[in-house]
């Protein structure tokens, strides 16, 4: 038994309704079901601004709500003008570069991958590159992956 791919499109405007940098706290949880495989969520920041997250179960949930983009309104291209930083405080992602800054000039990845269960906690950071300076910061952003075995 396996489930499809959903996927979540989040932070695709708005933002709390101003111009510029954002972040909103997001919960997120994935359990898959199988006879041999993983629970995987991949969060990616998009160049236009927006955020989305990825998973291979059954449940794609949370307060993923108002818009945990990062970027408002999206605007083509706009991540060459900033860096993101993912600082892990629980727990280890699988992939992608964490505690360093990015330039968001391609899309960045981070994936939990787990054939049991497995939850990072964690803190994005958006800075301008010129500058230097933070912009917008948000601590207690979490994805909780679970697997369950059915096999024999």
């Amino acid at each position: 038994m396996s489930f499809g791919a959903r996927v979540l499109a989040v932070g695709t405007g708005g933002g709390g309704g101003g111009s510029g940098p954002f972040l909103t706290q997001f919960l997120s949880t994935n359990s898959a079901i199988g006879t041999g495989g993983s629970s995987t969520v991949t969060v990616t920041a998009n160049t236009n601004g927006t955020m989305t997250v990825v998973g291979n179960g059954s449940i794609i949930d949370g307060d993923i709500t108002p818009d945990p983009g990062w970027y408002s309104p999206t605007t083509t291209a706009i991540g060459s003008s900033y860096q993101i930083r993912i600082t892990p405080t629980a727990g280890a992602f699988t992939t992608g570069t964490v505690n360093t800054w990015l330039t968001i000039s391609t899309a960045k990845t981070w994936t939990v991958s787990t054939i049991g269960a497995q939850t990072v906690v964690f803190t994005v950071e958006i800075r301008d590159t010129t500058a230097g300076t933070v912009l917008a910061s948000t601590t207690g952003n979490s994805i909780a992956c679970d697997y369950i075995n059915i096999g024999l």
